[in-house]
């Protein structure tokens, strides 16, 4: 089967317009995009969020167990978020057995949270559908997700349905947090 992965800015991107459809969670997905020719003045203009929230800085290239490799920077400020980007945006960065230059970060709000209230969701498409997987355990030592996760196909001629979701994919999911 043939997949594309996308970044994980315009995942969010597309969970947040499409999927994510109630009032209370729509438009909830601030970032800053940082590459080696940013303008920070400019940044800080257009996001000044930046300056009073504190943060999470990840690069968003398509890196599994970003946290696991040491390259999420988390609860910083936005100097600190400069000085960690320093030694890591532009520079040629070994994982495993590939190397490669380090040039597309996210800065995103940090948000105070218990490794219990992390999620897991995947989309992926198939010639029978898309399936979403997600699984009730996320975060840096979620392990072989795909292999755990709940799963639900979406036939190409089907909708995604909240009462699907909740059926098939939330069993797991603290009770409090089905709705």
């Amino acid at each position: 089967m043939s997949a594309k992965a996308i970044s994980e800015q315009t995942g969010k991107e597309f969970l947040y317009k499409y999927i994510c459809t109630s009032s209370a969670i729509q438009n909830r997905f601030k970032y800053a995009r940082v590459t080696p020719d940013t303008d920070w003045d400019r940044l800080i203009q257009d996001h000044p969020w930046l300056l009073t929230e504190r943060l999470v800085v990840k690069p968003d290239q398509l890196i599994k167990r970003r946290g696991k490799l040491g390259l999420v920077g988390v609860n910083l400020d936005l100097e600190q978020v400069k000085v960690w980007l320093k030694p890591r945006l532009g520079h040629e960065t070994t994982i495993s057995k590939a190397k490669g230059i380090l040039k597309n970060f996210l800065i995103e709000p940090f948000v105070p949270h218990k490794q219990t209230e992390e999620f897991y969701v995947c989309i992926y498409a198939a010639r029978e559908g898309d399936y979403v997987l997600f699984h009730h355990q996320g975060g840096v030592d979620v392990g072989d997700v795909d292999a755990k996760a709940q799963k639900l196909l979406v036939r190409v001629d089907e909708k995604l349905n909240e009462s699907d979701v909740k059926k098939h994919l939330l069993v797991h999911a603290p009770s409090d947090k089905r709705e």
